[in-house]
């Protein structure tokens, strides 16, 4: 086999290995994108929930828990 031929081969194995790792990459980062944004959706509910629950019953409960910023210096 003459070197020009096992030369081409190798560069185009070579690249086929690019190319799937590329593929693979770019699957778990769109499956964490995706995670991240159901997550985020999710967070968005519950604090919508809180915030309509709040509005309901015209106060906060007394469980509720937040820290308000300090207006004292």
């Amino acid at each position: 086999m003459p070197p020009r031929v096992k030369a081409e081969r190798m560069k185009a194995r070579g690249q086929e290995k690019l190319t799937n790792k590329l593929a693979a990459t770019r699957r778990i980062a769109e499956e964490k994108r995706a995670n991240a944004e159901a997550k985020l959706n999710e967070k968005a509910l519950r604090t919508s929930e809180k915030a309509d629950y709040i509005r309901r019953i015209g106060h906060l409960p007394s469980t509720f828990s937040f820290k308000l910023p300090s207006l004292c210096w």
